[in-house]
């Protein structure tokens, strides 16, 4: 099992956590602050895992070890640092479901989820992955009020947060999803979540459905695009 994320947070989060890392080099496309975020460069649905083709080809060596476990699919979308060019592997999966803004996002993507008879539901928020932290297939937390809805529309128990304490650098702020990830019970943040208002919900969802919280910096909440856990 690795964990995969930018490279900025990726020797302090193996310290920390002893899980063995891939740290996700740059993509010069992508706009600065975001180019080595997990949850902008790459999707996992079940044992596949979706890449731009062009930052694959340029780390291969990087992400070779996975070829022996994954299909990698590798996506010809055009990317730029602008929205919506920037999201087209930026889908949320929970459970046998699919949220993503179906306008902007990789055929590719749609294509498999449908062939795996997963759910697909259109959002407007093209930062679906970003925006959500996925505890279980029936759990969730989002800052986004559009998120909240379609998810708790679907049955989903989300929680609902203000995400201005998520520092982002170029941003006004960051996303909850990108600032963690939750792995065998265990959600790892890049920072304390107390600096966020509602952080006591937050804590009892975690707690109510059994995690345990490991902060892997010391310091307030930082988005570094999350972690894939594969």
């Amino acid at each position: 099992m690795y964990a995969v994320l930018s490279e900025q947070i990726a020797k302090i989060f193996e310290e920390k956590t002893k899980i063995k890392v891939i740290p996700m080099p740059p993509f010069e496309k992508l706009d600065a602050p975001v180019s080595s975020h997990a949850d902008m460069l790459i999707c996992v649905i079940e044992n596949n895992i979706f890449f731009y083709r062009e930052y694959y080809e340029l780390h291969k060596d990087r992400f070779k070890v996975l070829e022996a476990q994954y299909n990698i699919i590798l996506v010809d979308k055009p990317c730029s640092s602008k929205y919506p060019l920037d999201v087209g592997l930026n889908v949320l999966v929970i459970g046998k479901r699919i949220f993503c803004n179906k306008k902007f996002v990789a055929n590719e993507i749609l294509s498999l989820a449908e062939k795996l008879n997963y759910q697909i539901f259109d959002v407007k928020q093209g930062y679906s992955a970003c925006s959500t932290l996925v505890i279980n297939e029936g759990s969730a937390i989002t800052g986004d009020k559009g998120m909240y809805i379609a998810l708790k529309n679907e049955g989903i128990d989300v929680l609902l947060i203000s995400p201005e304490a998520i520092a982002l650098d170029g941003y006004n702020h960051g996303f909850i999803g990108g600032s963690g990830g939750i792995f065998e019970n265990t959600a790892y943040f890049f920072g304390e979540i107390e600096a966020i208002e509602e952080h006591k919900a937050i804590i009892y969802k975690l707690e109510k459905s059994g995690c345990k919280i490991v902060s892997v910096l010391s310091k307030n909440l930082f988005d570094f695009g999350g972690i894939k856990f594969i």
